[in-house]
């Protein structure tokens, strides 16, 4: 069996010692796009900065490509942080850089390339999120749009394997919403990515997920597991079926 991109073992996840979520365990195939769903307050947020190493776990296990996130020295960290890109919800760029010094970043932080190499590289990300030209921008002069393409783009720079999207269309006009579903499913297609996105939007999940995840806005685990239609029509939990349902009873 192939190992799979994203791996969670029996992971109880928190702040401080105090659970949000109990004994999580779930697998991310490699080239699957898996939506995390949930009521607010949930812990999507929190399980997601758990698999990705800001926030230590309680308990279990997160494996990245067969490998553990939690139980490794901070060289090994460092190595496993590279198979994955981040674009948090706010695109969290730094206000002070350009977008092209933004998207630059993990490539200075992690490679030895020479300053024309990661110039070369962060023209072709910029590209991919249809951003060519907005490099030399500030972050507080692009549009709530563009900084989520920019997000992307930073994410999209080590060209990693996994990527994780945060709330990406929180915010966004529904032209906006649809053009970067459009664009998660372009990666996908290009780089063969395997996709984890946090998100409540119902049209983004019916769109771009294989499969959701909907956890239990009392943390007590999964509640339900499939592909977005499964859980809409058919899930045997009432709660499920009416969140994906936008609030009727089926």
């Amino acid at each position: 069996m192939e190992v799979p991109a994203i791996e969670l073992i029996d992971v109880t996840a928190g702040y401080m010692g105090k659970p949000v979520q109990n004994h999580i365990s779930f697998r991310i195939e490699q080239g699957e796009i898996v939506a995390l769903l949930g009521g607010s307050g949930c812990g999507k947020s929190t399980m997601l900065k758990t698999i990705i190493g800001l926030l230590p776990v309680i308990s279990g296990d997160v494996r990245i490509a067969g490998e553990s996130i939690i139980h490794c020295n901070q060289m090994k960290k460092k190595e496993i942080l590279r198979k994955f890109g981040v674009a948090f919800q706010n695109g969290a760029l730094f206000r002070s850089y350009t977008l092209a010094e933004n998207i630059a970043l993990p490539l200075q932080e992690y490679t030895g390339l020479s300053r024309e190499e990661i110039d070369k590289i962060v023209e072709e990300k910029l590209r991919i999120v249809g951003l060519e030209g907005a490099g030399d921008k500030m972050p507080g002069d692009l549009s709530g749009g563009m900084v989520k393409r920019g997000a992307v783009a930073r994410a999209l720079a080590l060209n990693p394997g996994i990527i994780f999207l945060d709330e990406p269309s929180a915010g966004l006009d529904p032209l906006n919403s649809s053009n970067l579903d459009q664009l998660i499913l372009q990666i996908r297609k290009q780089f063969n990515s395997t996709i984890m996105i946090v998100t409540h939007e119902l049209d983004s999940i019916f769109t771009v997920a294989d499969r959701a995840i909907f956890l239990d806005s009392k943390g007590g685990g999964i509640l339900a597991e499939g592909t977005p239609e499964e859980l809409k029509n058919s899930c045997s939990n009432p709660f499920v079926r009416s969140f994906l349902n936008r609030g009727k009873v089926v």
